[in-house]
Parts: C-alpha cells; sequence; structure tokens
C-alpha cells in the first residue's frame, strides 16, 4: 500500500531525526510506514509499537544498524532476526539471550569478531566456534574453557596473537613457544606474520627486522614502531606508522610519553612538519595567528632541530 502524503512528510522529518518517530500520530503507524521508518534509520525501532513490529521490520532495522537489535522483544530475535545483526558486529551477541543463540549465529559472530566468544554459551563453544574466533582474534583463547584447549587451537591462537601466550596450558606451552620461534625463523614468515597482527613485530630476532618488515609491522598497526629498532626508524616508517594509528601529542620539551620520544631526533622537524601541514600551511603556536607558509619554515624545520623551534616547534 502505498504511503498518503503526510505519511511522507513524517518520513522526511524522521529522515533528518530518528527521534521524531515517537511523535507520529498512531493512526499513521501502518506496518508500510514502520518499515520506511526503520530502513531510513534502524534504531527508529525503539520507538515503534511492540505490537507493530514484525519480522520483517525487525529485520530491516538491523540490517540498517545492527544496534537495533536492543529493541527487538526478546521472544523476536529469531535467528533470521540476530544473523545479519552479527555479521555486521559480533558483539550484538551480547543482546541475544542464551535460549536463542544457534550455533549458526555464533558462528557469524566470532567471525566477525573474535572476542565475540565471551557471549558464547560454553554450550555451544564448539571446536569450529573456537577455532574460528582464534583466527580472527587470538585474545579469544581466554574465552575458552581450558578442558577445550588443544594445542592445534592454543598455536592458532598465538600464530595470531603471540601475547596470548599467556592463556596456553602450562603443558602444551614448550611445544607452543617452540612453534612461535619456527614461525620466526625466516624474513617471508615475519613479513606474513606482521602483515596479521603488527605487534608481532616483538617476537622477531633483530637479524630479522629488514625495512620491509618493519614497514609492514606499522602498516598494520602502527604502535608496532615501539618494537622497530632505532636504527630503522625511517621517515618513511614513522610516517606509515603515524597514518596507521600511531598517536603523536603536541611535542614538548616538557611532556614525556607522546610518542615523539620513539621518532630519531634528525626526524622530528620534519616530521611536525609533515604532520601539521593543512593543504601548505603549518600550524605553528608560536606565531600570532598560528599559521604560516610551509615554504617559509620547511628548510630550518628539515635542516636543523634546533632551528625549527625558532617557530614554535619544541623538538624533544
Amino acid at each position: 500500500m502505498a504511503l498518503s502524503k503526510e505519511q511522507e512528510e513524517w518520513l522526511s522529518k524522521i529522515n533528518s531525526d530518528k527521534r521524531i518517530t515517537k511523535n507520529v500520530p498512531e493512526e499513521l503507524l501502518t506496518e508500510e510506514f514502520c518499515l520506511a521508518a526503520v530502513q531510513l534509520h534502524g534504531s527508529a525501532l525503539q520507538y515503534i509499537p511492540e505490537a507493530l513490529k514484525t519480522e520483517a521490520i525487525n529485520i530491516a532495522a538491523v540490517q540498517k544498524n545492527s544496534n537495533a537489535l536492543k529493541f527487538v522483544p526478546d521472544a523476536q530475535k529469531t535467528e533470521a532476526v540476530c544473523f545479519p545483526a552479527v555479521q555486521q558486529d559480533g558483539s550484538s551477541l551480547q543482546d541475544i539471550p542464551d535460549a536463542k543463540k544457534t550455533e549458526a549465529v555464533c558462528l557469524a559472530a566470532v567471525q566477525q569478531s573474535g572476542l565475540a566468544l565471551q557471549y558464547v554459551p560454553d554450550a555451544l563453544k564448539t571446536e569450529a566456534i573456537c577455532i574460528a574466533a582464534v583466527q580472527r582474534d587470538g585474545r579469544a583463547l581466554r574465552d575458552i574453557p581450558e578442558a577445550m584447549k588443544t594445542e592445534a587451537l592454543c598455536l592458532a591462537a598465538v600464530q595470531q596473537q603471540p601475547d596470548t601466550l599467556k592463556y596456553v596450558p602450562e603443558g602444551f606451552k614448550a611445544s607452543v613457544e617452540a612453534a612461535l620461534k619456527n614461525a620466526f625463523s625466516t624474513e617471508e614468515l615475519c613479513l606474513a606474520a606482521v602483515q596479521k597482527n603488527g605487534n608481532a613485530l616483538q617476537y622477531v630476532p633483530d637479524a630479522l627486522k629488514t625495512e620491509a618488515v618493519c614497514l609492514a609491522a606499522v602498516q598494520q598497526n602502527g604502535y608496532a614502531l615501539k618494537y622497530v629498532p632505532e636504527g630503522m626508524r625511517t621517515e618513511a616508517v614513522c610516517t606509515e606508522a603515524f597514518l596507521h594509528g600511531f598517536h603523536l601529542s603536541a611535542p614538548s620539551l616538557y611532556v614525556k610519553n607522546t610518542g615523539w620520544e620513539l621518532i630519531p631526533y634528525d626526524l622530528k622537524g620534519i616530521l611536525y612538519v609533515k604532520l601539521n601541514m593543512n593543504n601548505g600551511w603549518l600550524r605553528v603556536d608560536g606565531e600570532r595567528n598560528g599559521w604560516l607558509r610551509v615554504d617559509a619554515v620547511i628548510s630550518s624545520a628539515i635542516s636543523s632541530g634546533s632551528g625549527a623551534s625558532g617557530y614554535g616547534i619544541n623538538l624533544i
């Protein structure tokens, strides 16, 4: 059934603000109208009367926004409704009552987010679900019952996230550690490991920390920069670290742990310029209006760390 002109007008308002849904006159709340509303904003489902929450409307809502699952009545959380929610966000599994969780829904959840394993009832923690979880995120090993931890499962977890070695039972630890050591025995193996998890760089032998391996690590996780040997922290590696999550606070002579302490001294000036450029202008706090043309300061920022401080660039 086509929507009336008045319903269309209300939908236009809802498109701007989902909260307006609660103000719609009751006589206009048809199934067609509610469906159109949640297709605009999935979480508008919270303002739909319970009696009008059909499976079609619930599915449309969670397909638009997985968070809408919170507003689906528990009795209506069927596999068809829950599946699209956990496929978007595995942690949505926590919004499903245990009695409604199926193996298929749990598997989809951990495939999207390994850490969703914490919301899987022990009775549904099959080998397939546990393997899928640790392959997605090795930290899921902590949520696997000790009796279910096999050597293969622990090895899969540690290969994905070496830090999870602490969750490996003592009986498997020696063999898993040996396998982990073998996993970093060649540059090719190291490269493959850091491409999956940049922080795995901490387990790469110094002799195998080539520029290619270090670059791949910080491209996967900028914070892997802390495991890059000082002599390998080139401009390219440091820049890639910043572009992939490594946070650099405002440089200061007085504030430590800003991230700049990991940057080689001779790169501080050029990186400060690169990271503060905005359409050819540089943000410099020491200037009256706060902005300078980059070409006016770049030579002193690059050629002399101390010279850059004259433009308000304090180098650690």
